[in-house]
């Protein structure tokens, strides 16, 4: 590298760390399109452009003013950095990755949940020869999310509920989004509505889960109003299991001295109802429904699953005091032995030492959230599932 551009890189990582701390996403600034793209692809680094590829600028840039958005593997972070820093100019690019790794998500979320995103990298294609861009499927999928859950009404797109829609979006969203959906012979009734494209999301196991939707940091009227949609089918089980909570164990934790160990600790505070180790399906199931971040190990950049799901009954839930620093923190927890989570995963650090730390097991915050666990779980036996889960609590 040469010293402009040695210079180049240490001020870009420098900003890196300035977002991270921050919570906000980096942003490139280059200057040479084509040669930046095509040192990407000769790093054999997996990136897409997300959307809008015809006006991606290979010429003259200097009239460009719209934002390039990329996404791109996390593990290979550093190197995009280097390469930015060689390509220095005005278009302005926002760099979004498969993990959602600090500096390069949403307000600290992951711009698509991991699991999902690395769907879209795994999926792409070349456009003019020049950079990546998701398959045509993958397009219409992370466009709609795109519009469903990050733009919402401001997409310009109805709602499908009595929430307005803004008369004044930017693009003509609506229009690309149908023109797409119609090419690829997506059967959703036209015109589009916003629900419509959530419930189409969600039958293709592509939506925003519930327990992300409701701390997404764009907390608006839409949101709220998708957020109530997804939670009434579930009313009456979270009011009838109050004080069930649902434990996943990852990868990482589930070998067997620790699988014991860490079921041990649970039922020196719960009463364990039901165990369940999870098949593919499951698997599958609790990835794309359960808040994606956790299942990410973000220093390496990768996915890890969850294996074995232990349903639980809190005999005593205590709530969670008004000047508790973790309230201020995790406002949705309603009971905070839920926190005892954080307990047993010091516990299995302590008792099997490993580089990182590891998370080891996620727990549902609230009875809501527990249904949407269940539902995750057993698919189509949920309510069989909280039938049963009613008898043993009452026992």
């Amino acid at each position: 590298m040469n010293p402009t551009h040695f210079f180049r890189h240490q001020l870009l990582k420098l900003k890196w760390r300035g977002v991270r701390k921050r919570g906000h996403t980096l942003r490139l600034r280059i200057g040479n399109a084509p040669k930046f793209f095509a040192a990407l692809n000769a790093a054999d680094i997996r990136y897409v452009v997300l959307r809008w590829f015809d006006e991606v600028p290979l010429g003259d840039a200097s009239t460009h003013n719209r934002d390039v958005d990329l996404l791109a593997e996390s593990a290979r972070l550093a190197d995009i950095v280097r390469i930015a820093a060689s390509c220095p100019g005005g278009i302005k690019c926002d760099l979004y990755t498969n993990t959602g790794k600090l500096g390069t998500a949403y307000k600290r979320f992951p711009y698509y949940p991991p699991v999902l995103a690395e769907e879209i990298l795994s999926a792409r294609e070349s456009f003019s020869e020049t950079f990546f861009v998701p398959a045509p499927a993958l397009h219409f999928k992370s466009l709609a999310y795109h519009l469903v859950y990050h733009k919402g009404a401001a997409s310009g797109i109805p709602t499908g509920t009595e929430i307005p829609t803004d008369a004044h979006s930017r693009r003509s969203y609506q229009y690309f989004i149908e023109m797409l959906g119609e090419k690829l012979g997506v059967g959703l009734k036209r015109p589009y509505t916003l629900l419509a494209l959530h419930e189409h999301l969600k039958s293709i196991e592509w939506s925003m889960p519930h327990d992300l939707m409701v701390r997404w940091p764009q907390q608006h009227d839409w949101m709220h109003r998708l957020a109530r949609h997804e939670e009434k089918p579930f009313e009456a089980f979270a009011c009838a299991l109050p004080d069930v909570i649902v434990f996943l164990l990852r990868a990482d934790a589930a070998e067997t001295a620790m699988e014991a160990r860490a079921l041990e600790l649970l039922r020196s505070r719960f009463r364990v109802l039901k165990m369940e180790p999870l098949d593919a399906a499951q698997i599958r199931r609790v990835m794309h429904s359960v808040r994606g971040g956790n299942w990410v190990e973000h220093r390496e950049g990768i996915l890890i699953e969850p294996r074995v799901a232990w349903v639980c009954h809190d005999p005593q839930p205590q709530p969670v005091p008004e000047n508790d620093p973790l309230r201020r923190k995790y406002p949705l927890v309603q009971n905070q032995n839920v926190f005892f989570k954080n307990e047993i995963r010091d516990r299995l650090n302590e008792l099997f030492p490993a580089q990182p730390k590891r998370i080891a097991i996620h727990g549902s915050d609230n009875a809501m959230e527990t249904q949407h666990y269940l539902h995750a779980i057993y698919g189509g036996r949920h309510a069989e599932i909280c039938d049963e889960l009613e008898r043993l609590c009452a026992r």
